[in-house]
């Protein structure tokens, strides 16, 4: 009898254990079912522009007295616009350039997209610095918030991919000029080795070009003297001949009066 009753003890134990893990898991589901339900419920707005200079917690302030909010999500603009905004003298606060806003309930989310969209933003006119501000803002049908989650994701990586490739590409143009110098090292050595450096090959040529120019012009020189000459001798023969002493030759004188 003393054995037994442990036996039955363990027994009731794990019966219990089995049992409170189904409660559990009953529990559970029914949690996620009531999660579902509720994210079914839920409305997405989205800000096309966020009014200069506001918060998540002032957007909160403002569109919690519409209803209930859940989620807030703003985009700020780019790091270099910012530094650059900076560096010329502007506000050193956050600017958010676009936003989305989750309501608890659908129909509020397009009920205040719908009466919101194109007022200002109105309240007191003391210490309100976005009162004549106009909200820009539209209800997303059939959006959820993990769609939001899984763009910014997908854009990550494409902007990463876009990087890789620019880099892969950057790489393979280094290497490939890289590659060139260093064959453009080699001929040179090569003709080094050869005994003809490049320096004194172009000297040499346009030397030679030079002697070339300059013997051509002086055989140009020389044809012209010799040609000069000729025409002297012809017109000298067509004068008539006189002796050294200045009288004219008989022969000349009868070929005249002939």
């Amino acid at each position: 009898k003393h054995q037994q009753t442990p036996s039955k003890a363990e027994g009731e134990g794990a019966e219990a254990a089995a049992t409170s893990k189904k409660a559990k898991k009953k529990a559970s589901k029914q949690a996620s079912l009531e999660d579902g339900q509720k994210e079914d419920r839920r409305g997405i707005i989205h800000m096309a522009s966020v009014p200069t200079y506001m918060n998540h917690l002032k957007l909160r302030h403002l569109l919690t007295q519409y209803g209930e909010v859940e989620r807030i999500y703003l985009k700020p603009e780019d790091a270099y616009e910012a530094k650059k905004r900076k560096r010329m003298g502007g506000c050193s606060k956050p600017i958010f350039v676009e936003g989305w806003v989750e309501f608890a309930d659908r129909k509020v989310a397009r009920r205040v997209a719908e009466t919101l969209n194109g007022n200002t933003v109105g309240g007191k006119k003391r210490n309100n610095f976005w009162r004549d501000t106009m909200w820009n803002m539209r209800y997303l049908p059939k959006f959820k918030w993990h769609q939001l989650k899984e763009g910014e994701v997908y854009n990550r990586q494409v902007r990463k991919a876009r990087l890789t490739q620019k880099l892969e590409q950057a790489r393979r143009e280094n290497s490939a000029f890289l590659e060139q110098v260093e064959r453009a090292k080699t001929r040179e050595h090569i003709i080094k080795k050869k005994g003809g450096d490049l320096k004194a090959e172009a000297a040499e040529k346009a030397r030679n070009e030079g002697k070339g120019a300059e013997k051509g012009k002086g055989k140009g020189k020389s044809s012209s003297k010799g040609k000069g000459k000729g025409k002297g001798k012809g017109k000298k023969g067509s004068f008539p001949q006189v002796d050294k002493t200045g009288a004219i030759s008989d022969s000349l004188l009868t070929s005249l009066f002939s």
